[in-house]
């Protein structure tokens, strides 16, 4: 590796997310805009597959390489090819060691430690250069176990943008006349899930004619899903309100949500963590896969907020999610997506009246909670998540490059 033959004065770094929604990647532009502004010269991003994501991080890559998800080994080769004095990888371990076969030394973030047991374990990369976690409240005595093995561990906050809210917030409540909501559906995306039609079809009538009942009048849906479907999806509705579409930019997606009085979102982490750092009242939406059912959780237990909106015991059963997530998280979503595709054949319109009923009773107790509430998970996970990982890949780069012999940019 001899990155400053490269690009003299700079930092090359490679990096990867898993293709599993838009959070991985998102935690990713985070980081590198950060590393950004703080790195001295140069400095050449180069990400690997992380397709899911590009639409998040065009402005922050210079350049893309191809790699199928799975063939490892093919990604030791490319990484070694591309002289990086260092890795970021999210979430894929296997990823992680890659990087690490080809001598690039590589920081591991994991947005979700309460994700991996049973055969899951073998994803996390415990002798990885650096393992970042996510400082999660209620995390498993059988979680923590299992981290002990980690070699070198840190925890760390939010990896979100973080202002006070008092800056977050340009809006006013819906006690002040604010009628705007957004409804976040995040990426949808997963590793065997290619479908962004089905979840927002058997969620959103529900959802919007809730919205409606209780007078919102402008309402932006961000989400991936074809404009197409959106349009037939809401059209029930127009006249009633004001509908707009995503997907969003990341800096435009924060800025809307602060603008809203109210937001309904699936329960990915990253979406709950944007919401939480702008301070809006939020309401979360069924879940989508798995991690979604912990990730509810672990906003309830921030928040002290009841303000859930559960799927009909006959479409997703929570019991069985349970079961089929102890053999391994693949199984969990394989039965959640089926039992939500069955849902749309066979019970679009018990499940429309379901979730309009809940929201209908949520909206009005979760307008009416106090306002200092909806910090609480950022405030309890921490809001240095994206300023520590950008100084430990840089310190990362740095000794790798003290140990090759190279100049650094800068002190």
């Amino acid at each position: 590796m001899n990155a400053s033959s490269t690009t003299p004065g700079g930092v090359r770094i490679g990096i990867l997310g898993v293709n599993f929604g838009w959070g991985p990647h998102a935690a990713l532009e985070t980081v590198i805009s950060e590393i950004r502004r703080t790195v001295p010269g140069d400095c050449q991003v180069v990400a690997f597959g992380s397709e899911y994501g590009r639409s998040l991080m065009r402005n922050v890559v210079d350049e893309w390489c191809e790699f199928d998800g799975s063939d490892y080994e093919a990604l030791t080769r490319a990484a070694a090819a591309k002289d990086l004095d260092v890795a970021l990888v999210t979430l894929d371990g296997f990823a992680a060691r890659a990087f690490e076969a080809a001598g690039v030394r590589t920081v591991f973030v994991d947005l979700m430690p309460f994700l991996w047991h049973g055969a899951d374990l073998a994803v996390p990369p415990l002798e990885v250069s650096r393992y970042l976690a996510l400082r999660l409240p209620g995390l498993s005595q059988q979680t923590l176990d299992w981290m002990r093995g980690i070699r070198n561990l840190q925890w760390i906050g939010a990896v979100v943008p973080w202002q006070p809210p008092a800056t977050t917030r340009h809006t006013y409540g819906y006690a002040e006349g604010n009628r705007r909501a957004i409804v976040t559906l995040g990426g949808m995306l997963g590793l065997t899930m290619r479908d962004t039609t089905t979840y927002p079809s058997l969620v959103l009538p529900g959802a919007i004619e809730a919205l409606i009942g209780t007078g919102f009048e402008s309402i932006l849906i961000a989400a991936n899903t074809p404009q197409a479907d959106l349009d037939a999806l809401v059209a029930p509705y127009v006249g009633r309100a004001e509908f707009s579409f995503g997907p969003l930019a990341r800096t435009e997606y924060r800025t809307r949500i602060a603008e809203c009085a109210l937001c309904l979102s699936q329960p990915g982490l990253m979406s709950l963590l944007e919401a939480s750092s702008c301070g809006t009242p939020l309401i979360r939406l069924p879940p989508q896969n798995v991690s979604g059912f912990q990730q509810a959780e672990i906003h309830r237990m921030a928040t002290g907020a009841h303000t859930g909106v559960k799927w009909p015991t006959d479409v997703v059963d929570e019991a069985v999610v349970g079961q089929k997530a102890a053999e391994t998280e693949a199984a969990g979503n394989d039965y959640v997506y089926e039992a939500i595709a069955d849902g749309l054949r066979q019970r679009s319109d018990t499940t429309r009246l379901s979730i309009r009923a809940q929201l209908e009773k949520s909206i009005p107790e979760c307008l009416a909670l106090p306002a200092d509430i909806w910090t609480g998970l950022v405030e309890k996970v921490g809001a240095d998540g994206a300023k520590t990982a950008a100084e430990v890949v840089l310190d990362t780069a740095r000794a790798a490059r003290r140990s090759d012999g190279a100049a650094w940019p800068g002190p």
